[in-house]
């Protein structure tokens, strides 16, 4: 039995370098309305390599990202009564500099009423009706702190929560965003990098408004 051990690793080797060589170039896109801007999407992001784009970051994961954004459905995070909008935060969530973002633009047809945003019992923003985008600074967030928040428009009422990720997770995210935006990639293949990105961590309502640019930039 133990003859084979040498095999078998010799094996393991060989089909190490071409499993990784795989991982490292983006697989054939499904096109499903055949348009030239998304022809050219997708021949630009199959020309790239994220391996060396951004390390760690799998072909795998850009393929999904496309199909997502080629399917329109919406998936990860937590749904509360109606669907939240595209644009507002919920499940995990990556703070920029000036803190959490809410895009409105949305639902701003429907007619906001009201909005307001807590932690806990204290009240961190209400308004009757906010401008188009708004960025909430939460200053130091406890581990765990749960971010709730209840748009209502003319027509529904919308409500969605989401708590801040912090630490390792946090950094890994942050260093592979700034090694993205230090690439030479073309805008669409930069933002569809990006949504892979933020899907891989969970960042599903940061991911969905990625998409929300993406469908401008190329007509979907």
């Amino acid at each position: 039995m133990l003859k084979f051990v040498p095999v078998l690793l010799a094996l393991a080797l060989a089909m190490a370098p071409a499993a990784q060589a795989a991982d490292c170039e983006v697989p054939p896109l499904p096109q499903s309305d055949k348009s030239a801007q998304t022809s050219a999407a997708a021949n630009a992001l199959r020309a790239t390599n994220p391996c060396k784009v951004v390390p760690g970051l799998s072909a795998k994961s850009l393929k999904a990202v496309w199909a997502g954004l080629l399917s329109n459905k919406k998936t990860g995070g937590r749904r509360l009564d109606n669907a939240v909008p595209d644009g507002l935060p919920n499940g995990s969530v990556l703070p920029g500099a000036a803190g959490v973002h809410f895009d409105f633009r949305d639902v701003a047809s429907e007619g906001i009423r009201s909005f307001r945003l807590e932690a806990g019992t204290q009240q961190l923003f209400k308004g009757s009706v906010p401008p188009a985008e708004l960025d909430v600074a939460l200053g130091r967030s406890g581990p765990g702190n749960v971010y709730t928040w209840t748009l209502v428009t003319r027509d529904n009422s919308y409500h969605g929560e989401f708590t801040l990720i912090e630490g390792d997770e946090r950094r890994e995210v942050e260093q592979q965003l700034a090694l993205l935006e230090r690439s030479q990639l073309d805008d669409v293949s930069k933002l569809l990098y990006k949504a892979a990105i933020l899907d891989d961590a969970n960042l599903y309502s940061e991911r969905d408004r990625v998409y929300m640019q993406l469908r401008k930039l190329i007509a979907l």
